[in-house]
């Protein structure tokens, strides 16, 4: 028996409409044409950050460093000043106690006496020393003496700050700060010479002038 025609083409009609609706397998994946899609490069690794560096230590300062910034403040070469006296010996002072403007003035005046000290001994080398300029013998052999007079002026500046002294406390310490300028005149005098020494008075000027400073911003002068 043959089957009519109308009856296949609702059998065809009736696949093609079940395979349309057919679900997707489980785990099937659409891959679009033209190829597989290429990788993008990789992320690149942020850079570590450059360690911060950590701040210098603060210069070691004397005991009763608060004193001893606070009055050298108040001169004209602070830093000077600062590091100066903590070069110095320190004194050993009683439990509890703190240094004072007094104790200040006296590392001060150490550093000045130190200073000079130093000054004399380069003057001395240099005025032994045949290199040396003939003419500058005697202004060197000035300084030497200048030099030693600083050392006794300080003397008697400490003896009078002990004693509480001010007026003669100021007036020797004014005396240091002319010696130091005796020393240069020897050669502001004599045009021809070398001021070999300029660089001694330049600092020793300094120092002397911190002692001025200090004594009046305490009191003792």
């Amino acid at each position: 028996m043959t089957t009519p025609p109308t009856l296949v083409a609702c059998l065809l009609l009736s696949l093609l409409l079940a395979a349309a609706v057919a679900p997707v397998p489980a785990g099937a994946v659409c891959v679009p044409r033209g190829g597989h899609t290429k990788p993008g490069p990789p992320a690149k690794a942020k850079p570590k950050p450059k360690p911060t560096p950590a701040p210098a230590p603060p210069t070691p300062i004397a005991p009763g460093a608060d004193i001893v910034r606070s009055l050298c403040l108040k001169t004209d070469y602070p830093d000077l000043c600062m590091s100066s006296i903590a070069k110095q010996p320190q004194p050993q002072l009683p439990g509890g106690k703190r240094l004072d403007g007094a104790g200040v003035l006296r590392l001060a005046m150490s550093a000045v006496r130190a200073k000079a000290a130093e000054a004399k001994a380069a003057a001395a080398a240099l005025a032994s020393d045949p290199k040396t300029q003939p003419l500058a013998r005697n202004p060197l052999l000035d300084c030497v003496e200048s030099f030693d007079d600083i050392a006794y002026s300080l003397d008697q500046a400490q003896k009078a700050l002990a004693a509480g002294d001010r007026g003669t406390t100021g007036t020797m310490l004014d005396t240091v700060r002319t010696d130091v300028d005796t020393c240069d005149q020897g050669f502001e005098e004599r045009e021809e010479l070398t001021p070999v020494m300029a660089k001694h008075d330049a600092e020793l000027a300094k120092l002397s002038s911190n002692c001025l400073a200090i004594a009046t911003a305490a009191g003792l002068r």
